[in-house]
């Protein structure tokens, strides 16, 4: 796993049957942590994908008649896995990727578990533009 100071939460994830994969993504879509299973390249490709579900996501809240801070979870389910996203801290997300046959409450449940561990240290900061102005 990368980022050391995160596996321990990674790896609380991964215990869970039927989970293949867990990566820690800020809201821009960096990689904070990832699990063994995602080399660097396929990580950052995901993250950048994740971020944008969380995104939409975020802003289809009118469609449930809530504001768009009222996201608290993301399932996207496929004919064999499923990849569940929670909010991790301010600008940080969870998420896993875990089999069809997997139970996506009791990994859900987990998650928020370990999240809530972490009592808000897993804030991410929005990247900063460092270039000049052209």
């Amino acid at each position: 796993m990368t980022h050391n100071r995160d596996a321990w939460m990674l790896k609380q994830v991964l215990e869970q049957p039927e989970v293949y994969d867990a990566i820690l993504v800020s809201a821009d879509g960096l990689v904070t942590a990832h699990s063994d299973g995602l080399d660097r390249d396929k990580a950052d490709r995901i993250a950048a994908a994740l971020s944008g579900v969380q995104s939409t996501s975020s802003q289809t809240a009118a469609f449930c008649r809530v504001t768009k801070d009222a996201w608290q979870q993301s399932l996207v389910q496929f004919k064999d896995g499923f990849v569940i996203t929670i909010p991790a801290g301010d600008g940080a997300y969870l998420a896993v990727a875990a089999s069809g046959s997997a139970d996506i409450a009791q990994i859900g449940y987990r998650m928020h578990e370990v999240v809530g561990q972490l009592g808000g240290r897993m804030n991410a900061e929005p990247r900063q533009d460092t270039g000049n102005p052209a």
